[in-house]
């Protein structure tokens, strides 16, 4: 029978010792990201509460209307009346369904129940008929992560706002401004009350959220202006 010295036994203890620890490591780094991927959807963790909610405000309180004449955009068709289908925004990803709300019995403007759909308020103008029509969504929700509006912030002047009815109809609009103002200190009036040319306002959570309160400290306010359509050009006989 042959023995092994023991430096040959500190060796080889000191090898399977470093095998083991490399492999609690590994299975640290696995755990680590899967906890990482689970919490990053408010799947655990803290249950979502990086990414707001049912709760969340999208909008604004106290919202008081000033009734302001109208002018009519030339050259417009003739609206209509059909029910809103969706709002369409080629350049932030949004081709989402339309659902009407209003205000609470606390004065607070009504948010969307889930992550997916924009909100039109029955208090603001109807799309097609001249004012300020005003539609909100979330920017982000629990247990979904990016939501309807989470790309409004990259939108530029110009860029294109849809408005589709159920009969086919189609109202655009191009960006005109886009700001993230603080809650607080938001004119809302101004944002959400009649104007006296046709527009549409956009509003989404920007700004730092709080995980206590479920609420973010700001609003991201796209305004854009209803704009003539471009006719196709005339088929030239051949």
């Amino acid at each position: 029978m042959k023995f092994r010295s023991s430096s040959q036994l500190r060796s080889e203890r000191l090898s399977r010792f470093s095998l083991i620890v490399m492999a609690l490591g590994v299975a640290a780094l696995v755990a680590a990201g899967v906890l990482f991927g689970l919490s990053a959807t408010g799947i655990i963790g803290d249950g979502g509460l990086q990414y707001s909610g049912p709760g969340t405000v999208t909008g604004f309180g106290s919202v008081v209307q000033t009734p302001v004449p109208v002018t009519p955009t030339p050259l417009l068709p003739p609206p209509s009346e059909a029910p809103l289908a969706t709002l369409v925004i080629p350049n932030a990803g949004v081709d989402a369904p339309v659902v009407v709300m209003g205000i609470d019995e606390n004065g607070v403007m009504q948010s969307s129940h889930n992550a997916y759909d924009v909100v039109w308020y029955d208090f603001s103008a109807r799309p097609g008929f001249g004012g300020n029509a005003v539609f909100s969504g979330h920017v982000d929700y629990h247990d979904v992560g990016p939501a309807v509006f989470w790309n409004l912030r990259d939108l530029v002047k110009d860029d294109l706002i849809e408005v589709r009815l159920e009969d086919g109809t189609v109202y655009q609009y191009h960006v005109s401004a886009l700001e993230c103002l603080p809650v607080g200190e938001a004119p809302i009036n101004e944002i959400v009350g009649p104007t006296p040319s046709e527009v549409v306002t956009l509003i989404t959570c920007c700004g730092t959220f709080n995980s206590a309160t479920r609420q973010y400290d700001k609003r991201l306010i796209v305004r854009a202006d209803r704009v003539v359509p471009t006719p196709s050009p005339p088929i030239l006989p051949q």
